[in-house]
């Protein structure tokens, strides 16, 4: 298996800056920006992530980030797409993930950096998929392949057919279990986590973490800042997937890269986890 990244850090999504209400290329293009500008390892774009009108935007803004700093990795998905104002279809189809591959290299103009089956908790024939994944890694169109929303089962059904280099599911801390983290640990897996601040309909992260919560206030940091900092620093093998929709918030995140983690933060953090249910 070959990691996705060539080093550890914050990975910024692209979804919401496409799909959410009233959302516009303009501001897509400044929070990719401020993000790729202050170190983004790499940036999360799917297929599914479209318009009615374009069914590439998300990953031609991808692309255009990429032009800021040459080399940037770009992740994408394949096998889910938008079918109509709120309806999105999953298909899993050798046809399917090879159309979808083939128009994500036509859009971000190079091999895939990594290539996840973005729903496969909703394809018919799990194995046919990965087989095809396979296929198209061991051709040169992606140089790494896996998974996106499988759970343990899934995952060890997919091992069966070949092997898989990363697998992004929704990690939501203070709210989601570490088992599928745990679990891709444990077979070499790279593990990409979206939702980390656990998404929109969370209770604030500030609740769920509130020993961090009380030393980011102390030390004049966002809480979110020193989560990320944290969870880099003692979850090796994991990369956050953040979905910023300002620059000044990527900005932020982003600095948890480079934030100083001690004793104080981990005990807190870990502290918080445990108490929720959800230890790491």
């Amino acid at each position: 298996m070959t990691s996705a990244l060539d080093r550890p850090g914050i990975v910024l999504g692209i979804a919401a800056l496409v799909l959410n209400e009233g959302a516009t290329d303009h501001n897509a293009r400044d929070v990719i920006a401020a993000a790729v500008d202050s170190g983004v390892v790499a940036l999360d774009t799917a297929r599914a992530y479209a318009r009615l009108d374009d069914d590439g935007v998300g990953e031609r803004l991808a692309a255009e980030g990429r032009e800021r700093r040459a080399g940037l990795p770009i992740l994408t998905k394949a096998g889910h797409y938008r079918a109509g104002a709120s309806a999105w279809h999953s298909d899993g189809s050798v046809d399917r993930i090879r159309a979808d591959a083939a128009r994500s290299v036509e859009l971000l103009g190079a091999p895939l950096d990594l290539l996840l089956l973005h729903r496969a908790d909703r394809v018919d024939d799990l194995e046919e998929s990965v087989a095809t994944l396979a296929a198209l890694r061991e051709e040169g169109l992606a140089r790494t392949v896996g998974l996106s929303n499988a759970p343990i089962e899934l995952i060890d059904r997919a091992l069966a057919v070949a092997p898989l280099d990363a697998v992004q599911n929704r990690l939501g801390l203070g709210v989601d279990s570490f088992a599928e983290y745990r679990h891709c640990r444990e077979a070499g897996i790279d593990f990409f986590g979206y939702a980390p601040f656990g998404g929109p309909r969370a209770a604030p992260l500030a609740t769920r973490v509130p020993h961090v919560a009380a030393l980011a206030t102390q030390r004049g940091a966002s809480v979110h800042r020193l989560t990320l900092a944290t969870v880099l620093d003692v979850l090796p093998g994991y990369w956050p997937v953040i979905g910023s929709t300002r620059p000044d918030s990527a900005r932020d995140a982003l600095a948890a890269m480079t934030e100083q983690v001690d004793d104080e933060l981990r005990d807190a953090l870990l502290g918080d986890l445990a108490s929720r249910g959800v230890p790491v």
